[in-house]
C-alpha cells in the first residue's frame, strides 16, 4: 500500500512538473507573438504608405510590392500563432478564387534574393493562363515558400532550381526541382513526418517542420504533396491543388 502511495505521489509530482513547463512555454509563446507583432505591423504600414507615392521607379515599386506582400504573410502567420491555428482545420482557411500562376510567380520573385546569395540559378516555368483554384493564399504561399526554401537551403552554391506550374484535368500541379543531395528511399517514406531530417543535412538550420506543414496545407485544400528523388541526384517535390469548378468546366 505504501509503495502504491509513493508511486501515486511521484506521478503527481511529474504531472505538476509537466504542467509547469507547459505554462512556461505558453507564456514564452505569448511573449514571442507579442514581440513579433509590432515590427511586422510597422513594416506592413510603412510599405503601404510608400506604395501610395505616385512617383516611384518601376523597379522600386516592384520591390515594395514584394515587401508588402511578405509583410502581409508574416502578419497572418503571427495571427495564427496567437490564435492557436491548426493546420488541418478547414474552418480556419480563408478561401478565395486565386490565379495560381500569379501566386507562384510572386513567391519565386520574393525568394530570388536567397538564390542569388548562393549564386544559384532559379528558373520559373509558369505560363499557364487561367489556372484558377479556390484556396487560402497565405497558406498556399507558405507551402510554396517551404518547398522553395528547402530547395535553396539544401542545394549547393552554383546549382539550379526550376519551378513549374502545370494545369491538369482536375489539379493544378506545382513542381520544385533541385540539384541537391537527394533523398534516400527510407527518407522518402518519412520525410513528410514532423521533425524528420536526412542525416547528411541534419547540421543545417531547421527543425524538420516545413514539409510536414506543407503536407497539412495541401491536404486541407483537398490536394497532395509528394517527392521523387534518387539519393545523390536531387529531388522534385510536387504540390497538387484541385482546380476551381469553373476551371474544370472549361476543360470539360
Amino acid at each position: 500500500m505504501q509503495a502504491e502511495d509513493e508511486r501515486h505521489e511521484m506521478l503527481l509530482r511529474e504531472l505538476g512538473r509537466i504542467n509547469s513547463q507547459l505554462a512556461s512555454q505558453r507564456r514564452l509563446n505569448a511573449m514571442t507573438v507579442h514581440d513579433l507583432s509590432s515590427p511586422a505591423q510597422v513594416i506592413l504600414g510603412l510599405s503601404e504608405v510608400l506604395l501610395e507615392h505616385q512617383v516611384l521607379e518601376p523597379m522600386v515599386r516592384k520591390q515594395l510590392e514584394q515587401l508588402h506582400r511578405s509583410a502581409i504573410t508574416m502578419t497572418a502567420l503571427i495571427t495564427d500563432l496567437s490564435h492557436g491555428f491548426s493546420l488541418d482545420d478547414m474552418e480556419s482557411l480563408e478561401l478565395e478564387r486565386l490565379e495560381l500562376s500569379e501566386l507562384v510567380r510572386s513567391v519565386v520573385e520574393r525568394t530570388r534574393l536567397l538564390a542569388d546569395a548562393k549564386n544559384m540559378k532559379l528558373v520559373l516555368f509558369a505560363d499557364e493562363p487561367g489556372c484558377w483554384v479556390d484556396g487560402d493564399s497565405i497558406r498556399l504561399e507558405r507551402a510554396m515558400v517551404n518547398l522553395l526554401g528547402n530547395a535553396i537551403k539544401f542545394s549547393p552554391p552554383g546549382s539550379s532550381i526550376s519551378v513549374s506550374l502545370d494545369r491538369g484535368r482536375h489539379f493544378a500541379r506545382i513542381s520544385v526541382h533541385d540539384e541537391g543531395p537527394g533523398i534516400s528511399e527510407d527518407g522518402k517514406a518519412r520525410i513528410f513526418e514532423v521533425f524528420q531530417r536526412e542525416e547528411e543535412t541534419a547540421h543545417l538550420p531547421g527543425l524538420g517542420l516545413g514539409l510536414f506543414i506543407t503536407k497539412q496545407i495541401a491536404e486541407s485544400h483537398g490536394g497532395t504533396v509528394s517527392v521523387e528523388s534518387e539519393h545523390g541526384h536531387g529531388a522534385t517535390f510536387l504540390l497538387q491543388v484541385p482546380l476551381a469548378r469553373e476551371a474544370l468546366a472549361d476543360l470539360a
